[in-house]
């Protein structure tokens, strides 16, 4: 390695910028400073006066070696050169190869290990020997890969783009390519033996090679403690806001090593600093006075989004978070008039209870036309799109399948109508960049299936990673490789503590460690990690008249300690650092804020008496009067949750249809004790596969082979066992089974289902109903009952009851859980008499009238818009709700408006 080679000269911004106007071609260390040269030979250029001007030139290391190439090419000086590969080629060859010796490991990530180590072994000119290679399993193979690599390229007539230097060093030093008169090289604190070699062939050759260095500043340096990094952010974005203040022309940079893990802290900090309006609802997105030199995945681009689960759509199926991603997108024709519909269709699909569906099942839903979700527009879009299905199960090349997916997002109406900002034009051109990149994979791939196609598209995208880029800003967010040979007016560098600053070292796992430690590879070393942050630490120091260096105490649990790099640094307190302690807009509102008294009057009077929602009205109002008028009154229902498997309410349905398909079969305990096991075996199983036949085509996703044969043994299983400790009861007979009801309760006239009615020898009635889940009978005491779902059958039959109970059919617990007017009726289950509360209540008749009572007043406050905020036990009550944002009940706690042990509910 050599650092600081002693050719290297000090220059300033203003020499650079003479060079340009030269024509001299100026090679940057990196994308971001050839980016920011040329904003500044543009601004200068202008202030000139001129109109028109060439257009400097300046790039990076790695693009003028491509365009040397290309223009060799062009030129014919190198006829017979053969393909240069671009790096998603090799990448696409690397996985080829890798994946007869790796079958069951991720390719990617792995043949991108290799692809840099590859990189490596000639950018250092390590040498090529197979006995160094042996050093342990991974070298070995990456010995055994990187020999077909080069096989495969010489037969193929293919140039790898870590061998282009070599290959134009060879033609210079034959003088078949003619080297420029000059080169400029900055932004570089060392050139690799590579890089070294090919400058020494053109120097050679007559090119006079500068290789430059900017000036440092004299700054005034310090360092800053910070509680943590959420601290930290808001400090520097306070200090950024009194810099720019002073003088709106400042030039400020942002450095942080880690700023991966910073990027979203940051940026939160600054928006809300200098631009507190992107909090306001109905923000509309301005140029920001910042940007950042760290881009995202081209994947998680809103607009590229929507254009890899739009053609996710062709695959068999979809998972349903995708799809609803889908439905709110803005990005698809037809969603500013159906975007209610939309809307509406996302919730409605998530009442399936499947975690995917296909296209067809989506083109259904959409097209159904009384229904509120109807989506007209998208139905013929998706019915289009359906169309494609056969040929999606042909195997086609690379860019076939490009000229698909581009046709069917324009079927599908991506984009159709929508106006682009400047960002999200950016975004298209890099997604069609990334098209053609797929299409360049035919050399390599060849005909791949479209389920290939859409993986190798889902990974490109996954790992370009994307900057769309602004206009000229003041403050410039950069990590420590883009922040090269950069200055400013001020600088706040940030996060500098022990554990990241100097970065552990990060060897390639595929080239032996002696080796990379003997050549100084880029991380193999902590002591090369020491030197690179020292010399980095020169220069950052040195690049702006004023520097911060800060670093938080604790991230999250964990202690942290100032980098040892910064420790001779004078330290700043933060009074000395900032003129006042600044507020934001959202704290300047909450120290001012003041308390509005609402009185509280009740809802609007019901004006039907017959409402939908059954028992469970009685529940939530019980409950809590507001969540009752929220749900059923406004319908503030929380959205289904997309889950794995059966939800536990359609496992219940099940269960329900199967005992009722098995009692209608044998109607009462003597005939269940009268029949063998074998045909009660046979009768259940029987009734378990009808059941199972009709529920599994409404869930084609979930019931596969597998799931259905376990779902059939559990319920077969749990039903035997719950029909063993029916067989111990008393003699009755089942009369009822999924039974509707019409009954008023004081204004309500409601619609009931008791799922089973069982009359005994006495000729009284007994009232089951089956869970899945936990039930207790002691749910049913209070005022008023916190589960009133059998209270209130009991007003059903309040003459000739005998019971109520709960049929418990679950995994380790089979059990009845109810009340009955005697001894003995069910197993285990005790008798009304022995219960304490019978001791304030009553005898049986009495309990049934206070049950009445209590259900009465429970439907009259519903009708009459009770809807307080009153939960019966906070916080157990409100454990599951989702109306906390509504009716704010953490705020009236802590008020002292809410009981916290028990609550004051009048029902």
């Amino acid at each position: 390695m050599k650092l600081y080679q002693s050719n290297l000269q000090l220059a300033d911004s203003e020499d650079i910028l003479i060079k340009l106007s030269q024509g001299i071609t100026v090679i940057t260390g990196n994308q971001r400073l050839a980016h920011v040269f040329r904003q500044h030979f543009d601004q200068a250029t202008i202030l000139k006066g001129a109109k028109v001007w060439a257009t400097p030139d300046i790039l990076p290391w790695h693009g003028w070696l491509q365009r040397l190439w290309e223009e060799s090419l062009i030129s014919g000086e190198i006829p017979e050169a053969g393909q240069l590969l671009a790096p998603q080629q090799e990448r696409a060859l690397w996985q080829e190869l890798l994946s007869s010796d790796l079958p069951f490991q991720p390719m990617s990530k792995t043949a991108l290990q290799v692809q840099k180590a590859w990189q490596l072994l000639w950018e250092w000119h390590l040498p090529q020997n197979e006995s160094i290679f042996q050093y342990n399993d991974d070298s070995r193979l990456f010995w055994k890969w990187q020999l077909l690599f080069q096989r495969t390229c010489q037969q193929k007539g293919w140039l790898s783009a870590s061998c282009l230097p070599d290959k134009l060093q060879q033609y210079f030093a034959q003088g078949t390519l003619l080297p420029p008169d000059e080169l400029v090289l900055i932004g570089f604190d060392e050139l690799n033996p590579q890089q070294l070699a090919l400058l020494e062939i053109l120097n050679r050759s007559g090119c006079h090679v500068q290789w430059l260095q900017l000036k440092p500043k004299i700054s005034q340096i310090a360092q800053l403690t910070c509680t943590d990094r959420r601290q930290e952010a808001r400090l520097m974005a306070r200090w950024v806001r009194q810099r720019l203040e002073g003088n709106p022309a400042a030039q400020i940079g942002i450095v942080a090593p880690d700023l991966s893990a910073m990027r979203e802290i940051i940026v939160h900090a600054l928006d809300e600093i200098l631009i507190p309006s992107t909090f306001h609802p109905g923000y509309q997105q301005q140029e920001r006075p910042y940007n950042i030199s760290l881009g995202k995945p081209l994947a998680t681009f809103p607009l590229v989004t929507t254009a890899l689960k739009l053609l996710d759509l062709l695959k068999p199926a979809i998972s349903l978070s995708d799809i609803s991603q889908l439905l709110h997108s803005p990005f698809i024709g037809g969603w500013e008039q159906e975007s209610s519909a939309r809307a509406l269709l996302d919730v409605q699909l998530r009442e399936t209870g499947e975690p995917s569906i296909s296209i067809g099942t989506l083109a259904y839903y959409a097209s159904y036309a009384s229904r509120s979700y109807i989506c007209p527009v998208l139905a013929k879009k998706l019915e289009t799109l359906k169309g494609w299905l056969p040929t999606c199960s042909r195997r086609e090349q690379p860019e076939q399948w490009v000229r698909h997916f581009d046709h069917l997002l324009k079927t599908i109406g991506w984009l159709e109508g929508y106006s682009l900002s400047s960002e999200e034009y950016q975004t298209l051109e890099a997604w069609r960049a990334l098209l053609a990149e797929l299409a360049m994979l035919d050399w390599v791939r060849g005909e791949i299936s479209l389920s290939d196609a859409l993986s190798q598209l889902w990974q490109m995208a996954r790992e370009r990673i994307f900057q769309p880029q602004t206009g000229v800003a003041p403050v410039q967010v950069l990590g420590p490789l883009e922040a090269h040979s950069l200055q400013f007016d001020y600088l706040w560098m940030m996060g500098l503590h022990d554990g990241i600053w100097p970065a552990s070292p990060q060897p390639n796992p595929f080239i032996p460690l002696p080796l990379q430690r003997t050549h100084k590879l880029p991380h193999s070393s902590e002591q090369r990690e020491l030197l690179v942050t020292r010399l980095f630490m020169q220069r950052i120091v040195t690049s702006a008249d004023q520097v911060v260096l800060s670093y938080p105490q604790r991230n999250g649990d964990e202690e942290l300690r100032a980098s040892p790099l910064i420790k001779d640094y004078p330290s700043l307190a933060i009074s000395a650092l900032l003129a006042s302690n600044m507020a934001s807009w959202r704290e300047m509102i909450h120290n001012h804020l003041q308390l509005s008294e609402l009185l509280y009057d009740p809802a609007p009077m019901l004006e039907q008496a017959a409402t939908k929602g059954g028992s469970y009205i009685f529940k939530l109002q019980a409950a809590c009067p507001f969540r009752a008028f929220a749900e059923l009154r406004l319908g503030a229902r929380p959205f289904g949750q997309i889950q794995f498997g059966l939800s536990a309410m359609t496992r219940g349905n099940v269960l329900h249809r199967i005992m009722e398909k098995v009692w209608d079969k044998l109607d009462s305990h003597e005939q269940l004790v009268a029949l063998p096991d074998t045909a009660l075996n046979e009768l259940v199983l029987d009734q378990v596969h009808e059941v199972i036949d009709m529920t599994a085509p409404h869930y084609p996703q979930t019931f596969s082979q597998r799931f259905r044969e376990m779902e059939i043994k559990r319920l077969h299983r749990h039903i035997m066992a719950w029909l063993e400790l029916e067989k111990e009861r008393l003699p009755f007979r089942v009369i009822a089974r999924e039974r509707k009801y019409e009954l008023t309760v004081g204004r309500l006239s409601i619609q009931l289902k008791i799922d089973r009615i069982d009359e005994i020898e006495s000729g009284h009635q007994l009232v089951i109903d089956y869970k899945t889940g936990r039930a207790k009978a002691s749910q049913w005491f209070g005022d008023p009952p916190d589960e009133p779902q059998l209270p209130l059958y009991s007003l059903v039959f309040p003459d000739d009851l005998a019971g109520i109970a709960f049929a418990q059919i679950r995994a380790g617990r089979m059990a009845f859980s109810g009340i009955t007017i005697e001894e003995g009726i069910l197993p285990e289950v005790k008798s009304y008499e022995k219960f304490s509360q019978s001791r304030e209540v009553g005898d049986w008749s009495q309990l049934l009238n206070h049950w009445r009572v209590a259900l009465e007043r429970l439907s009259d406050n519903f009708c009459r818009g009770e809807a307080a905020v009153n939960p019966k036990q906070y916080p157990a009550t409100c454990a599951y709700c989702t109306l906390q944002p509504l009716c704010r009940i953490t705020e009236l706690a802590l008020l002292g408006e809410v009981n916290i042990e028990e609550g004051e509910n009048e029902g």
